[in-house]
């Protein structure tokens, strides 16, 4: 809940209410729903934050503004440019952690102390793998650490397997086991690679076997694999 609502003016509620639906793009019959899940909107200066954060969030690219409205009540010098600044202080050109934000804005949401900062550190560290990983896959960041990321690695680790993120971290269990099974003994993709986004990726892990066998046997492939720079 928001206690601020029983103090604030009546001015400041109209006046947020009709930002969201006139500038932001809010439909009123979505109003409800996006009031429910953030209620501080309604007393959030139109001029000093929401309208900011909107110029902000439409400079960055974030599409689709009026389905992600509770971004607009977070502080562009507080919330918004701090994460992108962690995400720079992990090697990151500034133009790449831009992109990430642009592309998954739900690291808006993150704490940096409690969240994405135990998280880079263990793919940095632990993982011995890069910062290009996070840029092409932010959504590492949404994976909790102690139950998905962590034991999903050292599954991999235990029989010498690197998997993408991607691949390691969005499957449920039982196809994540199969795709293990299967890339046991197999030389990796590179991230440019056919196979980074083959079935065992994005798929449904249908070919899984095909695709790997085939990796396997065509030393052209892999060759390729050995020469492509990203």
């Amino acid at each position: 809940m928001c206690p601020e609502l029983m103090s604030v003016p009546v001015e400041t509620i109209t006046a947020a209410l009709r930002f969201l639906t006139d500038e932001a793009g809010v439909p009123a019959e979505e109003l409800p729903r996006v009031l429910r899940r953030r209620p501080r909107l309604l007393v959030s200066s139109a001029a000093a934050r929401l309208r900011p954060t909107l110029y902000f969030l439409r400079a960055l690219g974030v599409p689709d503004l009026h389905r992600r409205a509770d971004l607009l009540s977070f502080s562009v010098e507080d919330k918004l440019l701090p994460r992108i600044e962690f995400l720079e202080s992990l090697g990151l050109p500034s133009r790449a952690a831009r992109s990430m934000a642009r592309r998954f804005p739900a690291l808006f949401y993150y704490g940096i102390d409690g969240n994405m900062r135990p998280k880079a550190e263990y793919l940095l560290g632990v993982m011995g793998r890069d910062a290009d990983e996070l840029f092409d896959f932010p959504e590492y960041f949404s994976y909790a650490l102690d139950t998905r990321i962590a034991t999903r690695h050292e599954a991999c680790a235990a029989r010498g397997v690197r998997m993408p993120l991607p691949a390691m971290l969005r499957p449920g269990e039982r196809k994540f086991e199969d795709c293990l099974a299967g890339c046991v003994g197999s030389t990796p993709p590179r991230r440019r690679s056919p196979l980074w986004h083959a079935y065992w990726v994005d798929g449904d892990g249908a070919g899984v076997s095909a695709v790997v066998e085939k990796a396997r046997r065509d030393d052209a492939i892999v060759a390729s694999y050995r020469h492509v720079h990203y």
